[in-house]
Parts: C-alpha cells; structure tokens; sequence
C-alpha cells in the first residue's frame, strides 16, 4: 500500500511539472518578439485567446505576462 502511495505522489509531481513546461512552452511559442509579455498584436493570429485579454491582463498593462498566461491557464481551461 505504501509503495502504491508513493508511486501515486510520484505521477503527480510529474503531472504538474509537465503542465508547467507546456504552459512555459505555450506562452514562448505566442510571445513572437521574445519579450516575455505577449501583446494584443502577438495574440492576433489567435482570435479565442485575444477576445479574452481583458480577463487575463490582471493589471491592466495592455500586455500578459507568463504569471497572468499560466494563472488563467489553470483556473480557466484545467
């Protein structure tokens, strides 16, 4: 049983540390000009991800950064 447990909490660390890679990969794949904020212009080819800005860009910068892109990934789409 324990062997069961820590192979459990095992796939779950792994989990998370997969979905924070895909997230870091996401946002540095939008993020064009590698600034490390994406901008109503980089989000342009992506018409779903731009009709949401508002709700991502918590501080109203006019520009998402990677904190805002994986906190609204994760409370909205996961």
């Amino acid at each position: 049983m324990r062997i069961l447990s820590f192979v459990t909490s095992i796939l779950i660390l792994s989990s998370f540390d997969a979905l924070a890679l895909d997230v870091k990969q996401r946002f540095s794949h939008l993020d064009t000009n590698k600034n490390g904020y994406l901008t109503h212009d980089e989000l342009e080819p992506q018409p779903q991800l731009l009709s949401t800005f508002l709700i991502w860009d918590k501080d109203q910068d006019n520009q998402i950064s990677l904190i805002e892109f994986k906190n609204y990934l994760t409370n909205n789409l996961y």
